[in-house]
């Protein structure tokens, strides 16, 4: 939770004319009235229950101007009473989060700021009036938000290991297994040396496959059964392929462009889903070494990773089981999402911290087991914590932006950006400037050095993980090829034989020098030209590498220095 700054956070309010997601503005008088009362501790248990926040109380909306006759001590005492654990009769939300009560000024007068902490303990914090069901809330932009019940279960058992898929599955038995995966299963488990093998028939109990009584568990079922929708019809995963960047409206005439409903034990789900999305991804020749192969435009390992994680991470209580894996491809990403927020308490900037924490114990042990086909080597889930790490890298290594997850209370998804070298007009340029086989590491040196003006072996170190001299001599034999020329050291911009230009960019030209950066901004004030007329002329200087850019283009820091 970013620490609150009155002046920051106060300007952005007033110019929004609203609330958002981090603060909240309550107008009190001396008291709060009754509705008043409610909507106050309905926020607190909002940002309790999502990422935490701040209740700003003494003002006014929507130009947020302090409150005529607001009393900031008689507020400061209702507060600490609904908050005191040790007086049950006034105490308004269960479990208190942990907060922080302060008086501030504010255009000369006092406010009182309320600081919340996401919930450390199960929850959710809820407003004890009205109950565990109508009473908690969660934070969605400016709204709080009734939670449903799913979410409700999700932060009941957000601290705790739960052991769902060691549940048995009522009526099934052996007969529900795939035979063929089990053989293969168990194959596995004497090339590896299992001791779960013994030397009776009890293995599949003892790897909590089977209960005592013969029935299978969840986990058993859903990782090695021929078909578990039998028992769970929406354990499923629902790939969609979209015709624009967001859903289509209900009633439109095209809805999908493909879809597939994923069925069978998780390998065969996850080899489906696999299917259906390659067959909806753009694929280019890439050259390796001597010899050249078809590459698919989100690296095929990172779409099985997120998948995996995905069967193995989420959640299969009861109230879960009637949601599915989603699968949605758009036009710019693709977006997968599974049902359950983070498990046994870990936090969104955890993600990357290589600490396997999985939600499903007995179906993780399972599926260490359970091999991929001849196609892939390997087994569904390696479940050691290096998976999403290594998601990061090859997405960085492929020219495209790292996986971005979004953390709900109830699922997670995952998005897998399709904005890389395969874009139509970044892939037809790098065709007409390498030819049609060219590696990752050398279209992205190129991208770099179109979009920034030039590019550094350290550049292409951050961006693939490569070492930085290999990244040089990449560079050089790029030079070598005539594609790059080298301007200093470590900078190398692409290379122009000749340059004509326009009087309009030699203006532009004139209005920048070699060692103070200026913006464009002030190059529009030496020009005369507006921000928008600029920015075509500014891109053509940058490729020609008459001009270099200090930052991306989506950067607010960009500049420019002349070459």
């Amino acid at each position: 939770m970013e620490p609150f700054e009155l002046k920051k956070d106060l300007e952005r309010l007033r110019k929004n004319g609203k609330d958002d997601e981090t603060v909240e503005v309550k107008s009190w008088g001396r008291l709060p009235s009754s509705k008043g009362s409610k909507t106050f501790w309905e926020s607190l248990s909002a940002f309790a229950n999502t990422n935490g926040g701040y209740i700003l109380l003494g003002l006014s909306e929507p130009d947020f101007t302090p409150v005529e006759g607001f009393d900031s001590q008689a507020s400061i005492q209702f507060i600490r009473a609904g908050l005191n654990p040790q007086d049950r009769d006034a105490l308004k939300v269960e479990p208190v989060p942990h907060h922080e009560i302060h008086k501030m000024t504010v255009d000369g007068a006092e406010v009182v700021l309320v600081s919340v902490s996401p919930l450390a303990v199960n929850g959710p914090c809820y407003y004890l009036p009205v109950g565990i069901i109508n009473g908690s809330f969660k934070r969605v932009g400016d709204e709080d938000r009734k939670l449903s019940h799913l979410e409700i279960y999700e932060l009941q058992n957000r601290f705790v290991q739960t052991k769902t898929d060691r549940n048995p599955v009522p009526d099934s038995s052996i007969n529900d297994l795939n035979n063929q995966l089990v053989a293969s299963f168990k194959q596995r488990l004497v090339e590896t040396g299992s001791r779960s093998l013994g030397t009776d028939d009890n293995w599949l109990l003892r790897k909590n496959i089977t209960t005592p009584i013969g029935e299978l568990t969840i986990a058993g079922l859903l990782a090695l059964g021929s078909y578990p929708q039998q028992f769970f019809p929406r354990v499923i995963i629902d790939v969609a392929v979209h015709p624009g960047l967001h859903k289509s409206p209900i009633g439109t005439s095209i809805r999908f462009e493909d879809r597939k409903i994923c069925e069978g034990n998780l390998l065969e789900m996850v080899q489906e889903a696999m299917t259906a999305i390659k067959r909806n991804l753009r694929v280019r020749r890439v050259v390796e070494g001597l010899s050249g192969k078809d590459v698919l435009e989100i690296p095929e390992e990172v779409l099985r990773e997120a998948l995996a994680n995905a069967v193995l991470h989420r959640d299969y209580s009861e109230l879960a089981q009637n949601e599915a894996i989603h699968v949605d491809i758009y036009k710019d990403r693709v977006e997968i999402t599974s049902p359950g927020g983070l498990p046994n308490g870990k936090r969104p900037e955890s993600i990357l911290d290589g600490y396997s924490e999985p939600r499903n114990r007995v179906l993780s042990r399972i599926l260490m087991d359970i091999p991929w086909t001849h196609e892939v080597q390997g087994v569904l889930a390696e479940s050691n914590g290096t998976g999403v790490p290594r998601m990061f890298n090859l997405m960085r290594e492929a020219g495209l932006p790292v996986p971005n997850f979004k953390i709900d209370i109830s699922s997670v998804t995952v998005e897998l950006s399709r904005h890389g070298l395969l874009d139509t007009q970044t892939n037809e340029w790098l065709v007409e400037k390498l030819g049609s086989d060219f590696s990752n590491t050398q279209g992205i040196a190129l991208v770099l050095a179109k979009e920034l003006g030039a590019v550094t072996p350290r550049d292409l170190r951050n961006q693939t993980g490569h070492d930085s001299e290999d990244m040089r001599s990449l560079l050089d034999a790029l030079v070598d090829r005539g594609v790059l020329n080298q301007n200093s050291q470590n900078q190398y911009q692409l290379a122009t034989s000749s340059v004509n230009v326009t009087q309009s960019e030699q203006e532009v030209l004139d209005a920048i020098n070699k060692t103070t950066p200026v913006t464009i901004r002030e190059i529009a004030t030496k020009t005369g030209k507006t921000a928008s007329s600029l920015r075509p002329l500014l891109r053509g200087l940058v490729e020609a590498g008459l001009v270099v850019a200090t930052a991306p283009p989506s950067s607010r820091n960009r500049a420019y220095l002349k070459a």
